[in-house]
């Protein structure tokens, strides 16, 4: 799985940024400014960098001299994004590519795509978070979903699991005053590790395998009217 540091001083834009990423196979981390970018490059080693340009500490042009110059670092693609003109300065620094603010998903992610092979899911996730049980060696977990889709669901927890692992699981959907569960098994697709400046968020990605019809319309049905 590709790892991408999105970096903006606005806590808006990344949020959008992240948002045009819900659907991408990705571990996604944060930074609000420079210093703090440069800081988790060292660390994370991140797949692509979109970084930036004017931000208070440490623009963009600044931290890309510093990753480019940083031979741990400089292959790390780096992609401008900026509502600015200062295409001599940002390739005088060594970015590797230009997005211009405002930004929409397709070219965004296209963007990205340029320089690292990144899966993209054809189906929207939503954010719901609904509880869910599921049993692993043996053991019952209780844990809420991020998101979902028709056909599967991103899961938060702690456990480490391979891919590919066949869970059984409850869904606990509920309807106006009353909560449905639903049996389902579902396999692990793929685990994340989301980061924020402030939080850090961990789990599961699962595909639905084996649903009776009557859970998956009642799934469809608890999602449209949450979206």
């Amino acid at each position: 799985m590709i790892k991408i540091l999105l970096v903006d001083d606005m806590r808006n834009f990344l949020d959008l940024e992240v948002s045009f990423l819900r659907r991408a196979e990705s571990r996604i981390i944060t930074a609000k400014d420079g210093a703090e970018a440069l800081k988790l490059a060292k660390i994370e080693k991140p797949d692509i960098i979109l970084l930036d340009l004017e931000m208070p500490k440490m623009n963009g042009i600044e931290c890309c001299r510093i990753i480019k110059s940083d031979p741990a670092l400089r292959k790390i693609p780096v992609i401008m994004v900026t509502s600015t003109e200062k295409r001599a300065e940002s390739i005088k620094a060594g970015c590797d590519d230009f997005v211009r603010k405002p930004i929409n998903e397709s070219a965004f992610l296209e963007e990205i795509k340029k320089f690292v092979s990144m899966k993209v899911r054809k189906e929207d996730r939503y954010d719901i978070s609904v509880e869910v049980k599921y049993t692993y060696k043996d053991k019952t977990v209780s844990a809420f979903s991020k998101d979902m889709s028709y056909s599967g669901l991103s899961i938060i927890t702690k456990d480490s699991i391979p891919l590919n692992t066949l869970l059984s699981m409850n869904l606990l959907l509920p309807f106006d005053s009353k909560i449905e569960t639903h049996k389902c098994k579902a396999k692990v697709m793929r685990s994340f590790k989301e980061e924020t400046a402030d939080r850090v968020v961990n789990g599961l990605g699962l595909e639905l395998v084996e649903a009776s019809s009557k859970t998956l319309s009642a799934i469809k049905v608890f999602i449209d009217s949450k979206a």
